[in-house]
């Protein structure tokens, strides 16, 4: 596996890692929420004179109790999420375990002024770990334990008005955690498909980059194989004759002239092969012009289909290396071409931008029909050349952007940082 594939798989797995860690029910966040409960619940109870008035054992009974619920509420219920893929039966275990710890703390705290029903509220928060029926028995099992041990002699009325009041806290509580946590869990996910898009996108330039280099590879063997076969017939060929005229020369004048004669045209032949070979391999149409001046051309050429072009160049044209400088040749080749072909245009600006020291910018303006543009803001029907300036930029390092609306024409601006030669 190479090094871009192995990053590729670490970012993957990191993304998951994490959305699998915002997915649990006990993370920071969770904990912190059931510690501040649990004190706001205690709080009344301290400050109740009392509360000292207690035997010592019921006094450290209750703060033990309280201690065992934050205890198990927190890592307790950690070690049962992660321990439950293999162990199925911890889960409801543990909610068990809790709904015992507060029917104790309910029925020691009797009459003292208390909030330890808050604590029924994480309990039923942590229960959405379980399936859906789970949690629905989780939070009507608190309400129960709630109900007998506070709320037998109290009429039915004023009951069912109590429980209802716990029962929306308890609602409210349910449905924010279950909303906070889907919202983690599905931004985490979005980073990490933006983290897989990010290197599909970095390995589809690479691959773009070794295709075109097979491409080069392919046309230069089909070269070689060209020069083999001709030029290298045509010099054999006249080697023979020329070899033929010495042997003959001193007996045969005439034959001998002859030969060389062949073989003069063979050269001839030859030369006119070897010049289509050379102007085959070459690699660029700029052959040792500017940017400007190429450019200038294909203006004149648009110039001429009867669309009035005009070039504008800010700054000082800068020597760029022969890849940028055919990128953005086939860029304003490729506008022209569509602004010749679609936009209906009568008038084509092109501004070529050396101000900036560290990147170069083409902006390529018509004054034609122009297009709408999507909510996502692009250009329905976005052609394959669009497409392929896209690419063409992103192998650079740059970007592609454009303007267009119905009856504004259109505008394509390429941005590239700048590499010389």
């Amino acid at each position: 596996m190479d090094t871009q594939k192995q990053l590729t798989t670490y970012s993957q797995q990191q993304a998951l890692k994490e959305a699998q860690q915002h997915e649990r029910f006990t993370n920071r966040t969770v904990n912190v929420v059931v510690v501040s409960l649990t004190l706001v619940a205690y709080m009344p109870l301290l400050l109740d004179a009392d509360f000292y008035q207690m035997s010592l054992w019921r006094m450290a009974f209750l703060l033990g109790l309280g201690l065992l619920y934050v205890f198990i509420g927190t890592a307790g219920m950690m070690w049962c999420e992660e321990q439950s893929p293999s162990r199925p039966w911890l889960m409801p275990a543990y909610f068990v375990g809790q709904l015992i710890v507060i029917s104790n703390l309910f029925w020691v705290i009797g009459d003292l002024d208390n909030n330890v029903w808050l604590l029924i509220l994480p309990i039923g928060a942590q229960s959405l770990a379980l399936p859906r029926w789970g949690t629905a028995v989780v939070c009507a099992a608190l309400l129960a334990t709630v109900y007998i041990v506070f709320l037998q002699e109290v009429s039915v009325i004023d009951a069912v008005q109590i429980l209802l009041q716990i029962g929306a806290a308890m609602l409210f509580t349910v449905l924010f955690t279950y909303i906070a946590i889907r919202e983690s869990i599905t931004r985490y996910r979005i980073q990490g498909l933006a983290t897989e898009l990010h290197n599909a996108n970095v390995r589809l330039a690479e691959y773009a980059a070794q295709v075109e280099e097979l491409a080069t590879i392919k046309e230069r063997n089909r070269l070689a194989r060209e020069i083999h076969d001709n030029v290298g017939h045509y010099l054999t060929v006249v080697h023979v004759q020329i070899e033929a005229a010495r042997a003959i020369m001193p007996e045969n004048p005439d034959k001998a002239a002859d030969a060389l004669n062949k073989a003069q045209k063979l050269t001839q032949e030859g030369l006119t092969a070897i010049r289509h070979s050379i102007s085959a391999l070459r690699e660029s149409p700029l052959e040792n012009q500017s940017l400007p001046e190429i450019i200038n051309k294909l203006v004149q050429e648009t110039h001429q289909s009867g669309i009035m072009t005009e070039l504008k160049v800010l700054g000082d044209p800068i020597e760029l290396d022969a890849k940028t400088s055919l990128t953005f040749y086939r860029v304003v080749q490729e506008g022209l071409t569509n602004i010749r072909k679609h936009a209906r245009a009568s008038r084509a600006d092109i501004l070529l931008d050396y101000t900036q020291p560290d990147q170069i910018t083409v902006t390529i303006t018509d004054n034609g029909i122009g297009t709408a543009m999507n909510p996502a803001g692009a250009a329905p029907g976005v052609s394959f050349g669009l497409m392929g300036i896209r690419e063409r930029m992103q192998l650079l390092g740059g970007e592609m952007r454009y303007t267009t609306a119905p009856g504004a024409g259109f505008t394509l601006t390429v941005v590239a940082p700048i590499a010389t030669r």
